[in-house]
């Protein structure tokens, strides 16, 4: 085939691996300059060259080269490079060597056994691409000069010995190190005692109010709390009650106005007075239960709030009371017998938007 040592010497110059399709591989690898000191000789960096014949996969670099040098198609190139590869195999089966030209030469044994050798005399490697060997002097050019013995013996001379001065070394001070300062002791203790101080301000207070909180709060058996308990200072108002007396219903004439489609009008008739009895809310205080679960819905410092909050229960449908416990009056939708009374209370509560919770006594 035409140019392909060209090619594959153009190729193996630029590329690490190139691969002839269904034959093999060469694969080449970077080798650094040497020094030979025997020949005298500066080796330049090259490339080392091998032959793998396992590489057989087309991967394209090869027949695009001849593509672009030949100016054929692809699957002419193909076929030709086929062609060529048969003859190469016939060749070796043969006990024949194929060169590549400026790469090296190709053998195999009856055995199968691939044998390449490189053309060290070409420089594959495109960084020192033309450099050549550089030469020095060796070792072994280098000519052990003989002594000089001169004939005539001349006279000693004898110098007289010159007496070495006599210096005087010069006395070095005394390091004198100066020892840190200690810190006395009555500043040690002073530190301390501040810092004893200090502390028992801050725990002083945190003891007080461990104190303080179960015993002069309803913390315990309201569940609440609020800023005012943490004041010594402080006195909580206690509500007290005092019953609204309501005199007789005033008389008074009632109007109602009528409207027709027929009259034009408004007609205002008298209407006759209508005593209505007004029935007051009893409201019991610690009630004695059948079942012992109360649904609660408000709970108030201030028995007047407790009381309006009464009214607007049994304006709602419901026969509230106030459940004793604690210094809140806690107020219940009501009173029930048993279990399945309780739960229909409950539902209708909520149902008319009441939460609460349930309390056991």
């Amino acid at each position: 085939m035409t140019n392909i040592d060209n090619v594959l010497f153009d190729l193996l110059v630029h590329h690490n691996c190139v691969i002839i399709p269904e034959f093999g591989g060469f694969i080449s690898k970077r080798v650094s300059s040497t020094i030979d000191y025997d020949r005298g000789v500066v080796i330049p960096p090259s490339k080392h060259v091998l032959f793998n014949k396992f590489l057989v996969a087309n991967d394209g670099l090869l027949i695009s080269s001849f593509v672009k040098l030949n100016k054929g198609s692809y699957e002419d190139v193909k076929s030709e490079l086929a062609r060529f590869v048969s003859e190469m195999d016939i060749k070796l089966s043969k006990g024949e060597e194929i060169v590549f030209k400026n790469i090296g030469t190709l053998t195999r044994s009856d055995s199968g056994i691939y044998s390449f050798i490189q053309d060290k005399s070409y420089n594959l490697l495109a960084d020192a691409y033309g450099l050549k060997e550089l030469e020095f002097v060796s070792s072994s050019d280098v000519e052990e000069k003989a002594p000089v013995i001169l004939e005539k013996e001349e006279a000693p001379i004898i110098l007289e010995k010159e007496e070495k001065p006599i210096i005087q070394k010069k006395e070095e001070a005394p390091v004198i190190i100066e020892k840190e300062k200690a810190v006395p002791k009555h500043r040690i203790s002073r530190r301390k005692t501040i810092i004893r101080y200090a502390a028992a301000a801050c725990l002083l207070p945190f003891a007080f109010y461990t104190l303080w909180i179960p015993f002069k709060s309803d913390f315990f058996s309201s569940g609440l709390i609020s800023m005012n308990d943490f004041n010594p200072f402080y006195k909580k108002e206690v509500g007290t009650y005092h019953p609204i007396q309501q005199g007789p219903a005033e008389s008074s004439e009632d109007y109602t106005v009528n409207r027709t489609e027929s009259k034009s009008v408004e007609e205002i008739k008298p209407v006759e007075k209508v005593e209505s009895d007004i029935k007051e809310i009893e409201i019991k205080e610690n009630p004695k239960s059948v079942y012992n679960r109360y649904f609660i819905v408000g709970c108030f410092s201030v028995k007047q709030n407790a009381d309006n909050y009464l009214s607007k229960l049994a304006a709602d449908g419901f026969v509230p009371l106030l459940v004793d416990g604690g210094k809140l009056y806690r107020v219940s939708v009501g009173q029930v017998a048993n279990k399945e009374e309780f739960n229909s209370l409950m539902a209708s509560a909520k149902e008319k938007g009441y939460k609460g919770w349930t309390l056991k006594k």
